[in-house]
């Protein structure tokens, strides 16, 4: 019985696949599959999310009422969940911006001005576990975008460089990255298609 469930749900991922790949590679809604997978895909996500947050509040809560470790960070959770909530059913989309601009966008800043130290404590133990070129190349290339970014008139010619830097070889390892994950979907979905995928077999 498993075996047949699993070449039927194989069977049925194949063909909707093909079936919605040749739609969109003709752009002709053959049998109106696409719009109707994508509803059903958003209606998912949704009850995805919703049971996300119904796991975090019964962990948390739980986590709260029995006073176990950290419960003091699980009623920070718990109380800016309810409040955003509460203000977003309400109406207040003013004071959820301010929420968001004060709170949200102070932490992601501060989390954002970490990698300062990471890079700088990175270099460190690279070069003071062996200098090689490439250690040489890191630490250079961290102090140029570091002294760089500086606001200042005198360190003009590094921010030059820096901005250089920014432009051709890190757009380019960005690049790479978008590619390998465009190839990782492609092989990913053809997995899917021809059956291959643990997930779609078991």
């Amino acid at each position: 019985m498993r075996r047949l469930l699993a070449i039927v749900s194989t069977a049925l991922a194949i063909g909707v696949g093909l079936i919605i790949l040749v739609e969109q590679m003709l752009g002709i809604p053959l049998f109106g599959l696409t719009q109707t997978m994508l509803q059903i895909a958003v209606i998912t996500v949704a009850v995805t999310i919703l049971m996300g947050v119904f796991n975090l509040i019964g962990v948390h809560g739980g986590r709260l009422l029995h006073r176990r470790r950290g419960w003091y960070y699980s009623l920070a959770l718990l109380a800016a969940f309810f409040t955003v909530l509460i203000l977003g059913i309400v109406g207040q989309r003013e004071t959820n911006q301010m929420l968001l601009d004060t709170v949200q966008v102070s932490v992601e800043a501060s989390l954002g001005a970490l990698v300062f130290f990471a890079l700088v404590f990175g270099a460190y133990r690279l070069m003071r576990r062996r200098v090689t070129l490439s250690g040489m190349i890191f630490t250079v290339v961290v102090i140029v975008v570091l002294v760089g970014a500086l606001p200042l008139t005198t360190v003009a010619p590094v921010a030059a460089v820096r901005d250089w830097l920014m432009t051709v070889p890190v757009s380019a390892g960005a690049r790479g990255l978008l590619i390998g994950i465009a190839l990782a979907t492609v092989v990913t979905g053809v997995r899917v298609l021809t059956g291959q995928e643990r997930s779609i077999r078991e």
